[in-house]
């Protein structure tokens, strides 16, 4: 009988624990692949935000065309609401407005192809004088749920970022988060798509969606070692099956003691 018990406390101690591989990011295996990375050109869609500065000799006829005088560096000094305030909002129809020039289209475009349309679009105000102009998308914004240690929204001022530091910034993948299987829910121009990345394998870095995208959503989905509750490492699960072996023979001695 007792050889039974200690049976299955070792068949769930070992259950019950994480194991190793399931926590471990970027394993290789005999052979090492080769690393490629495959980045794709971001289109824009609605609710997207623009940050579109126009630079030229003729400085006051280009503050016509500026929404704010207000720098970059400025701007990200003072937080992610001044980009929501003096940047360009995509609206539901896909345009954005700019001073003098209007409306102009830019849903299902890439950055370099905006650029190379307000320039176009700016050269009879500038006849002669050169103009640069530079488009940025003011933020990468993506949110986090589920098995990580801080979720929620987060916003990072790069042009492209990978799974790992978006989930660095939420604080990593908690020890019951499924790496194997980490979702992407992506909103795109007219249907939304979920990706899966297996991110303790090494070749998740040749994965088209290693880098994430604007409004995509994280979402950390827990192991089963979650839903036993009793422990994530070896250790805490031993202990607390003792606990409750201990309570239960506490128990019995008892019942044992009134009979």
């Amino acid at each position: 009988m007792k050889k039974i018990i200690a049976l299955i406390g070792l068949a769930f101690l070992m259950g019950a624990c994480v194991p190793i591989k399931r926590l471990t990011y970027l394993q290789e295996g005999e052979e090492k692949p080769d690393y490629q990375l495959r980045r794709s050109s971001y289109l824009l869609q609605p609710n997207d935000i623009l940050s579109i500065t126009i630079r030229s000799y003729d400085i006051e006829t280009s503050q016509y065309f500026n929404i704010s005088s207000t720098t970059n560096q400025g701007a990200l000094q003072a937080g992610d609401i001044l980009f929501y305030l003096q940047g360009y909002s995509v609206d539901l129809e896909g345009k954005i407005n700019l001073p003098i020039l209007g409306q102009v289209d830019v849903a299902g475009k890439t950055i370099a192809e905006i650029q190379v349309l307000v320039e176009t679009a700016l050269k009879p105000y500038f006849t002669e004088e050169a103009v640069n102009v530079t488009v940025q998308l003011a933020g990468i914004r993506y949110a986090v749920v589920g098995e990580v240690n801080r979720p929620g929204k987060y916003v990072v001022y790069q042009n492209q970022v990978n799974i790992f530091e978006a989930l660095a910034n939420a604080g990593d993948i908690s020890i019951v988060g499924d790496r194997k299987e980490v979702m992407i829910v992506r909103q795109m121009p007219d249907k939304v798509e979920t990706f899966y990345l297996d991110l303790t394998d090494s070749r998740v870095i040749n994965d088209p969606h290693y880098f994430i995208q604007p409004n995509d959503i994280i979402n950390v989905q827990p192991l089963r070692q979650k839903s036993f509750g009793i422990g994530t490492t070896g250790f805490e699960t031993f202990s607390q099956l003792l606990s409750v072996v201990a309570s239960t023979i506490t128990l019995i001695i008892a019942i044992n003691s009134l009979n």
